[in-house]
């Protein structure tokens, strides 16, 4: 059977399924809700000290933070969101800990927000005397109301923010710490920061911001407002982009990744490309968090199939498969006529999709039969993306890495 195990410093989780922060874990008695399915772990609602939330955004009550009615619409494959903050605060969270942790079964993660070094030196310390098993930072919340401050609005794209911050944050405590940031393709390199200076662990979110669609009958919008999309497919793949520009350090820092799971397969997927542990939310908001067992069974299934004792032996088990595009791109000149698009005349109904979208000319749909003229064929694979009956392939795809591996 497979083990697994993972470990964020010196916090070992049975699992690497972990139950995010968001609408799900916004109380302490939400946390009691989560600790029944078995994750490997559990993230508080990301909330302020009250005296920093109070110049932030002013609380509709004394230690109530406002949130907005209308959280969630669903646009399919995820949610339009506009959620805010933890209701509560640092204090009364720290309260929490204090009155209820040793009952919880499943790891507790305290997730932070602050607008000053002191504020997270201070928010941090109170986790940690109250009995939170570990720390998490939060530098990646782009939310209207936080760009303002420098500290945690934006400061996922600040290197010296990023670095002065878990650095200081580092010193003061001693359980378990770790990050969690936007990424951002233009430069990657403060996911590099918390390795620097000693985190346990980094967690790399996407942000996609988000306007609500429109009820054309009514000519009105389908909510009254939205700040982001959560949960979409879309995030996966933006993730995996995230992982490949932390893969000289995946072996040093335990990598969480958040956004996009939609399946176990997910999940095995972030870990092949470095990820150690992987952060839902909006699916169990779905699909409910009963998923968690089938989730490990299926994760344990796969890895025993495929010979994976740990998750650390699955852990970048793609990355040394990837071509770079300038790997694939060169060679371009060599698979010219080799890889080419075939038809199962048997699957076949003549549509003549494939013909319309064919640039080349290469596809023609004859008395109910398709020819395909390879010599035209630029083995594009367009015509097989749109082929609703999985009746194209494109032969000979491996020769790519062949030739760019020699």
């Amino acid at each position: 059977m497979a083990d697994l195990r993972v470990n964020m410093g010196s916090l070992e989780l049975e699992n690497p399924i972990i139950i995010s922060s968001g609408h799900l874990t916004r109380t302490g008695d939400d946390i009691k809700r989560c600790d029944k399915y078995g994750g490997g772990a559990v993230i508080i609602k990301s909330g302020f000290l009250e005296k920093e939330y109070e110049k932030v955004v002013k609380p509709y009550a004394p230690g109530l933070f406002p949130d907005a009615r209308v959280n969630f619409h669903s646009i399919g494959d995820g949610y339009l969101t506009i959620c805010g903050l933890s209701p509560i605060p640092v204090e009364a969270w720290a309260k929490w800990f204090k009155d209820n942790i040793k009952e919880i079964k499943t790891p507790v993660i305290a997730s932070l927000m602050a607008i000053s070094v002191e504020g997270y030196i201070k928010g941090a310390k109170m986790f940690q005397e109250a009995g939170a098993d570990a720390v998490e930072i939060l530098l990646a919340c782009p939310l209207p109301f936080l760009l303002p401050h420098p500290y945690v609005g934006g400061a996922s794209f600040n290197p010296a923010i990023v670095e002065e911050v878990c650095s200081e944050v580092r010193k003061a405590v001693t359980i378990p710490l770790g990050v969690k940031m936007m990424f951002n393709f233009l430069d990657p390199s403060p996911l590099q920061i918390p390795r620097k200076v000693g985190l346990d662990w980094s967690t790399t979110v996407i942000a996609f911001p988000a306007a609500p669609g429109i009820k054309l009958n009514e000519v009105e919008p389908v909510i009254p407002s939205s700040v982001f999309i959560s949960g979409s497919k879309v995030a996966k793949h933006v993730n995996f982009v995230a992982l490949l520009n932390q893969r000289d350090q995946y072996q040093d820092i335990h990598i969480s990744i958040t956004g996009g799971t939609q399946r176990w397969s997910d999940i095995v997927e972030f870990i092949m490309y470095g990820a150690s542990s992987v952060q839902v939310q909006t699916l169990f908001l779905q699909k409910g968090m009963g998923l968690i067992q089938e989730f490990k069974r299926n994760i344990s299934g796969y890895m025993d199939s495929k010979g994976f004792g740990s998750i650390e032996e699955m852990k970048g088990a793609i990355l040394p498969k990837l071509l770079t595009f300038d790997e694939a791109i060169v060679t371009y000149g060599k698979t010219k006529g080799k890889i080419v698009v075939s038809v199962d005349q048997g699957k076949c109904i003549c549509c003549g999709v494939c013909e319309e979208v064919c640039n080349w000319g290469a596809i023609k749909v004859i008395d109910d039969t398709v020819d395909i003229v390879k010599e035209k064929c630029e083995g594009c694979g367009v015509c097989v993306c749109s082929c609703t009956e999985g009746a194209l392939w494109l032969d000979n795809v491996d020769l790519i890495k062949k030739i760019a591996r020699g």
